[in-house]
């Protein structure tokens, strides 16, 4: 057992395995907790070193579509903090208020200045695509078992933030809680400081366990029918709006992996027997009761449910300044990572409340404010390949591609209503799906 630990701890799949894990227990939080992040990051680093050999086959093997990609991420925060000459930066749109602030500071009117407009911000932004650049580098180079083990791992790490926040709703929220801040007493949030992203984790990992070859053992399929009931409950639980309405995308992929199964089971295929499915059901069914009675008796579903009759929300008023916000910056950008600094100059008077606008609410409408027209071509372009990515799968491979293409759609639907990768949690775990979908390169290609 401690030979085999140990040949695990020594294999690439094992490490990327802990930074994987190391990323979720602590970086939930976002550009708030740095010390944290730089955990991670440091981590992920390490990782990279010690299998060098691995980044050099990534560079050899991967599609060039998927270097591309990478590369013209990781370069767009470095591409922004070139100096540049004042008769270039003070033409960029948006620039008059900088120019005529570093005016008053004293500063020479010839000075050089980056596209950025906090150069700190988006050196963050930067650092903070290493630990999901190594994830995507060295998981792309895996085999289809040691890619299938990053997805278990989420799965099985789902599970464990999930104990960790019954514990914590137990306590009413004052025990065990990883991020310094006032949480609501009868709200699930686990390892993160955002009950959206925790309910978005659960939802992703309901999506992987729904696409793993549960099907070849009776245990297996009772094991992920009970595991996944529990991440649904955990979803209830984080009364999250968007994600219970991401969770029926989870459950319908799972009916429609369940009925492929059963008919490949009367095809004579590879299908489990009658008695397996319908302890399974059965399982389902109680859990369902559950939730129901539960929402019926006013418990913690009924809770769940009755946020979606709260109407009160300020999106609509933060969305609409930030519209305004991307125009003003357009194409070039204010620079990744800067919205909280250049929001705040073009906030509505009428729309101004006590509360501090930090983020959009709309990762969309935020990366076009950071990075303009060239941030929103990378987004087109990764959802492109992702999409292409599911149906390029072989047959083998099919099922788990679709459920990682649908992580990626629930990432995308998530961040139309707040801002789910702006944790080094859930860019992690967005850099396994896209492993998960990827392939090695063709000959010729």
């Amino acid at each position: 057992m401690a030979q085999r630990f140990s040949g695990w701890l020594a294999s690439a799949a094992g490490q990327l395995q802990i930074v994987l894990v190391l990323a979720i227990a602590v970086g939930g939080g976002g550009v708030g907790f740095g010390l944290r992040n730089l955990a991670i990051q440091i981590a992920a680093l390490l990782v990279l070193a010690i299998n060098y050999q691995r980044v050099r086959r990534f560079l050899g093997e991967a599609p060039r579509t998927v270097l591309a990609l990478v590369s013209l991420t990781l370069a767009l925060p470095l591409i922004q903090l070139i100096p540049l000459p004042p008769s270039i930066w003070q033409g960029l749109p948006g620039r008059d208020p900088a120019a005529a602030a570093l005016a008053i500071a004293g500063v020479p009117a010839d000075s050089w200045m980056p596209l950025s407009l906090d150069r700190g911000r988006t050196l963050t932004a930067f650092v903070g695509l290493i630990a999901p650049a190594a994830i995507l580098a060295l998981g792309m180079t895996f085999t289809s078992e040691e890619k299938a083990d990053l997805a278990r791992c989420i799965c099985i790490a789902a599970l464990a933030a999930l104990l960790l926040g019954v514990f914590q709703i137990s306590t009413a929220n004052t025990a065990a809680m990883m991020f310094g801040f006032t949480p609501k007493p009868d709200v699930l949030y686990a390892v993160f400081a955002n009950r959206n992203s925790t309910a978005l984790f659960f939802v992703i990992a309901l999506l992987l366990l729904a696409s793993a070859p549960w099907w070849r053992s009776k245990q297996g399929l009772l094991g992920a029918t009970a595991a996944g009931a529990l991440l649904a409950l955990g979803v209830l639980l984080t009364q999250s709006r968007s994600g219970m309405v991401l969770l029926l995308v989870a459950i319908g992929f799972a009916g429609l992996r369940a009925a492929f199964a059963a008919f490949a089971r009367r095809r004579g295929g590879d299908g489990l027997p009658r008695p397996a499915w319908m302890v399974a059901l059965l399982v389902a069914f109680l859990v369902a009761a559950a939730a129901l009675a539960s929402a019926m008796l006013g418990g913690r579903a009924a809770d769940s449910i009755a946020r979606f009759g709260d109407p009160e929300t300020d999106r609509p008023e933060m969305w609409e300044d930030a519209s305004f916000a991307a125009g003003v910056y357009w194409p070039a950008g204010s620079g990744l990572g800067t919205f909280d600094e250049v929001f705040q100059l073009h906030e509505s008077l009428e729309y101004v409340s006590p509360r501090r606008a930090g983020r959009a609410h709309n990762d969309l409408l935020e990366v076009v404010i950071e990075g303009g027209i060239a941030s929103a071509a990378l987004v087109l372009a990764w959802l492109a390949w992702c999409v292409g990515a599911v149906f390029r799968a072989p047959p083998y491979w099919r099922w788990t591609a679709m459920g990682a293409g649908g992580g990626v759609l629930v990432l995308l639907l998530q961040s139309l209503l707040d801002y789910p990768l702006r944790n080094q949690a859930l860019l992690c775990v967005a850099a396994v799906l896209v492993a998960l979908l990827a392939s090695k390169r063709r000959r010729g290609a």
